[in-house]
């Protein structure tokens, strides 16, 4: 820890090179870019941990300054069942459970940030965050556990899939199963360390993490190369026909979209296919959303509303709940964006 060394600058090469392909992993087109950034953000996350050990410590060493351990650990899992996520069902968002995932990471980030700015007030030279034992075991086993439910969970949204039917699925199936390495070989690295720290050296650790490394390199470079081969989105795609004409005139025809509470369910339900489908439809044929499709027809019912006078004998808020929009503040959103000014402004300039 105290020398910058050859360990150290391979990892530090690999921090740049997850920076670099998370940025080029960003910029493919949307309909990819769901399961690549969670890909892109849990092999920089991985990269930024190992870092922890091996870059900032030696130069908060160096500088004799209280080292501050990027929070990455929890977010690693949480990112990887994300990436399962979306390779499987694709959801238009996040939902409050979603969001629980991220939770730890959270909390991890505000511990680390108070201990950090503690040792700065107090004046505390360098000492390495994980020397004492006791946090040491809790940190990591708090990891370990939550790892696990991700995995477990990420497991359930596979065996729900359609995914394992694609060919596409022997590549994610390494992925996943690399991913239930690593947890399994942490977790005995864990006893190995609690029972016999002895048996362990910093060189063994490098072999491991320089693999880890390596094979999430690939994964990220290979969707990098051929987004669309490994796309959850075509191991999803119904190849009877053309479904997006028949989803967009159903809504259209049916004016479901009127609905305020219309929800995917319902329109995977109306074409006798699943959640997924429908998400696989939106995203790959239409390079859109549910939630962006559904406001942009309301928004188009909303102008003709307008357009036929019904400000006359109608509020905004009338207007908006009639062209299926649950606020005057959606409405007004998505009007704009669409014809880069609000109603009122809209009306004015008719007149």
């Amino acid at each position: 820890m105290q020398q910058f060394n050859a360990y150290q600058l391979v990892i530090f090469l690999g921090v740049i090179n997850g920076i670099i392909l998370l940025a080029s992993l960003a910029s493919l087109p949307r309909r990819f870019k769901r399961p690549t950034i969670f890909l892109g953000f849990f092999i920089l996350g991985y990269t930024m941990y190992v870092a922890n050990w091996t870059i900032f410590a030696s130069i908060a060493y160096h500088y004799q300054v209280p080292p501050f351990w990027v929070p990455s650990l929890y977010f690693l899992s949480a990112l990887a069942y994300f990436f399962t996520q979306s390779i499987t069902h694709a959801p238009d968002r996040f939902t409050t459970k979603d969001r629980i995932y991220f939770l730890p990471g959270i909390l991890d980030t505000i511990y680390q940030l108070v201990k950090w700015l503690k040792a700065v007030v107090e004046g505390r030279g360098y000492y390495f965050p994980l020397d004492d034992r006791t946090e040491f075991f809790i940190y990591e086993g708090i990891g370990i556990i939550f790892a696990t439910i991700c995995m477990v969970n990420m497991y359930r949204l596979v065996q729900r899939s359609e995914l394992k039917k694609n060919l596409t699925y022997r590549f994610y199936k390494f992925a996943f199963f690399y991913l239930v390495f690593v947890l399994v070989r942490w977790m005995g690295l864990y006893t190995v360390d609690f029972f016999k720290p002895s048996l362990l050296s910093f060189k063994l650790q490098f072999i491991y993490w320089a693999m880890d490394l390596a094979c999430f390199f690939f994964l990220g470079y290979r969707n990098l190369v051929a987004p669309g081969k490994y796309s959850s989105r075509l191991a999803t795609q119904n190849k009877e026909g053309n479904q997006s004409e028949k989803l967009v005139s159903i809504l259209k025809a049916d004016k479901m979209f009127l609905n305020p509470e219309l929800s995917r369910r319902d329109l995977a339900l109306k074409l006798e296919i699943t959640e997924e489908k429908v998400s696989a439809i939106l995203n790959d044929e239409l390079d859109t959303t549910f939630y962006l499709l559904v406001n942009q027809l309301r928004v188009d019912e909303s102008k003709k509303l307008l357009d036929d006078g019904a400000a006359n004998t109608l509020t905004m808020e009338a207007i908006a709940r009639q062209s299926g929009f649950k606020s005057k503040t959606t409405f007004y959103k998505f009007f704009k964006k669409s014809f880069a000014t609000n109603p009122r402004d809209y009306l004015n300039a008719m007149a």
